[in-house]
């Protein structure tokens, strides 16, 4: 490798810590990092500043940083196996996103241009249809400014929709993560809500409003968080209690269930009539009720008691409300119906 190569790989390398790392890292750091001496590393942070227009901060503690919203200097190349992986996450995104995201769009057409060509042409195609679709300017200020506070330890005020209120509430927000719902339908920002006095979580399209501050904050139980996710059915965090549940599939569905992965915890049986025993834990059953209810009567609830009732309940409104669908409707002398006869549903379970 001669010096040239080696010098171009360090300026990516300490590009990428200080991209890395928001707060900053001393000479002393990069070089400890890097196996370099501090006097090369010097001269590189000189050489990434004047000849590389790297925008680079030496700020308190005589730690440099990078101005937030700085390009990357590297570029990315995929093998052919990268790039399929690649692909098919971008088609994730795309079939479950339907309202067009402006930076997602320019990040994917980036990501083209360090495919094979057959595969780049199919993104840029997707790219193209999304574009003719018409974006939110309120949703796209609202996930950008949630953006910045994550990325910068940044509280931001959030004004949002309360389904259990009926009204707009607001609340200052230390944004922790972005984290998707498991089929890519919607987004979440889990942090911690000042005026709740605890880690809460906001559906992103419910936000109505999102303003950042100059009030910084230390994330904290962040990995707690996470923890939680992974054991989660869905982005729902749940108590400190869980679940034991215990699903039976009737034969017919028996393959299906067993050729997927659903959960970390789950526990598989195969019954001798050729049933299989689902078996796994849960913080919380909000999200799995649904889950349970699309397997119709090919899925049987054995517990926990708390599932087998909510499911019960859901079925039966679901059949009440098919039933007064099928009801015929009666006339008044106006052709216009009075109010009483007006059939009234319950209303279905909150997800």
């Amino acid at each position: 490798m001669t010096e040239q190569v080696r010098r171009s790989a360090r300026l990516v390398e300490i590009e990428n810590l200080l991209r890395q790392n928001p707060r900053g890292l001393k000479t002393t750091e990069l070089a400890q990092r890097t196996g370099y001496s501090s006097r090369t590393i010097q001269r590189d942070l000189g050489v990434l500043e004047s000849e590389l227009n790297v925008p680079l901060v030496e700020g308190e503690g005589r730690r440099w940083r990078l101005m937030p919203g700085a390009t990357p200097i590297g570029s990315v190349r995929f093998s052919l196996q990268e790039a399929r992986a690649m692909y098919l996450a971008t088609r994730q995104f795309f079939r479950h996103q339907w309202e067009p995201d402006p930076d997602a769009l320019s990040a994917l057409q980036k990501l083209a241009g360090a495919l094979p060509p057959n595969i780049a042409s199919q993104v840029l195609g997707s790219v193209a249809q999304q574009r003719q679709r018409q974006s939110s300017r309120q949703h796209v200020e609202v996930i950008r400014n949630l953006t910045e506070g994550w990325a910068e330890a940044r509280s931001v005020f959030i004004e949002y929709r309360s389904q259990r209120a009926g009204t707009a509430l607001t609340t200052l927000l230390d944004p922790y993560l972005l984290e998707p719902s498991p089929n890519g339908a919607a987004t979440y920002v889990i942090g911690f809500s000042h005026s709740h006095g605890q880690v809460r979580m906001f559906k992103v399209d419910r936000i109505l409003s999102a303003a950042p501050t100059d009030q910084s904050f230390e994330p904290s139980g962040v990995e707690d968080v996470q923890q939680q996710l992974r054991r989660s059915w869905g982005v729902v965090l749940g108590g400190d209690d869980d679940f034991e549940v215990i699903i039976e599939f009737q034969k017919s569905v028996a393959d299906r269930v067993r050729e997927t992965n659903w959960h970390s915890t789950q526990r598989l049986t195969h019954l001798d009539d050729g049933r299989v025993r689902l078996e796994l834990r849960l913080p919380s059953l909000l999200e799995f009720v649904p889950w349970v209810r699309s397997w119709g009567q090919e899925a049987f609830v054995v517990s926990p008691p708390e599932l087998v009732r909510e499911v019960a309940d859901s079925m039966a409104l679901a059949r009440a409300a098919e039933l007064g669908r099928s009801q015929p409707r009666p006339s008044s002398t106006h052709g216009r119906r009075r109010p009483e006869d007006i059939p009234c549903r319950r209303p279905a379970a909150r997800r």
